[in-house]
């Protein structure tokens, strides 16, 4: 997968991420949850554009489990950064309801849809690769 071909996906992928978050927000009456809502489209495009750099390095390695490892790895640091998001907003930030959770978990799934789609195509190269 070229970088062309990655921005290109990002950017569709963003501006559906957006337009479910702008859904969600005219929808229900969540504009205390705006400011989180913004943070984690823009750390899901950072840790989305790490991801992409981290596997297309690791797909050339010789080391076939790099790959695999630097993909669980990314993955289970987001899972963790996430929880970590979630629990700091609700005891920090003390909303005053819990749909603050719905463009937040739409976004996240929308660009865990996008990183598995890279994932998947990057883990292409590394089979064809390692086969020749």
């Amino acid at each position: 997968m070229t970088s062309q071909r990655f921005y290109t996906l990002l950017a569709i992928f963003t501006a559906v991420a957006v337009a479910a978050a702008v859904a969600a927000h005219l929808l229900l009456s969540i504009g205390y949850a705006l400011p989180l809502t913004i943070g984690t489209v823009l750390l899901f495009i950072a840790i989305s554009v790490a991801m992409f750099y981290i596997g297309k390095r690791t797909a050339r390695s010789e080391n076939k489990y790099l790959f695999t490892n630097a993909f669980m790895g990314i993955t289970m640091l987001k899972l963790f950064l996430c929880a970590g998001i979630i629990l700091g907003y609700v005891f920090l930030g003390n909303p005053k309801d819990k749909l603050f959770i719905i463009p937040f978990f739409a976004t996240y799934f929308i660009y865990t849809v996008l990183e598995v789609t890279f994932m998947i195509r990057l883990a292409s190269e590394t089979s064809t690769k390692a086969s020749e």
